[in-house]
């Protein structure tokens, strides 16, 4: 298993952490594979009835893709879909698997951090935790697979407001917009995040299982990003993405003109 990520099993309750603190635990695309194949394993173990996941460090959870992908990643429409559905893998995994799955935040979720949040089904965060999916700014779009998700989990006007506005909101915000389903103080999250963990995996797996199924079928989306690809086109191709992409590296504001 990859050494960037950390695995611990206790109580019927697997930790994963991404251990990337070097890089404020960004998401490489090795990493999602690698993510997505821990989940698909330990879910096969009956002594897993729970998963969560967090990210190494106290100040955040997951900061978003490995930016140092980027020009490669993102050079065509071709390859911008490839990447997202290598990425997609992580979040498939997440609602395939039978277990529930928590994000424990602890500080920042932010692009990729706030899409894997979603893609969980109970997300915990500390006070301090700051969210957003700040695609606009750059001229980029999230993944359509993404988009459903969140508009599932927060409601379309919210999620309208999420990825158009491309602001950080903080914790409460978030609680208010649905976006996550509890805060708490900073040197509480672990403790209130066992305590979760462990209702839940005193209940009968099977159930629990079930019910993950049953509400994935009625809502969950498809995981097929190549369904976006008539976007991936008009925006991969465009001066502003070129444009948004060149400023998010000089680190300066990118000057848009809508083609």
């Amino acid at each position: 298993m990859s050494e960037e990520i950390a695995i611990q099993v206790r109580e019927h309750v697997a930790w994963l952490t991404v251990n990337r603190p070097e890089v404020r635990n960004a998401l490489s695309a090795k990493l999602c594979r690698d993510l997505a194949a821990a989940f698909r394993k330990l879910s096969a173990d009956k002594a897993v009835r729970v998963f969560v996941l967090r990210g190494a460090g106290e100040r955040v959870f997951v900061s978003g893709a490995d930016v140092r992908e980027f020009r490669e990643a993102l050079a065509s429409p071709d390859s911008a879909l490839d990447y997202d559905a290598n990425a997609e893998l992580l979040q498939s995994a997440i609602r395939g698997v039978g277990q529930p799955v928590i994000a424990m935040i602890q500080g920042y979720a932010v692009g990729s951090g706030c899409i894997v949040a979603v893609a969980c089904d109970f997300r915990i965060a500390s006070k301090p935790a700051k969210f957003g999916i700040p695609v606009a700014k750059f001229g980029f779009i999230a993944p359509l697979p993404d988009v459903l998700r969140l508009v599932d989990l927060v409601g379309p006007a919210k999620a309208k407001w999420l990825l158009m506005s491309a602001k950080l909101i903080d914790a409460q915000q978030a609680l208010s917009m649905g976006l996550i389903d509890q805060v708490t103080e900073a040197d509480a999250l672990v403790a209130e995040t066992e305590a979760f963990a462990r209702t839940l995996a005193e209940n009968s797996p099977l159930s629990i299982k079930v019910t993950k199924q049953m509400i994935e079928h009625s809502t969950g989306p498809t995981s097929d990003v190549y369904r976006g690809a008539p976007w991936y086109n008009e925006v991969f191709k465009s001066h502003d993405f070129q444009e948004g992409l060149e400023a998010f590296f000089a680190e300066r504001k990118p000057i848009f003109r809508g083609g």
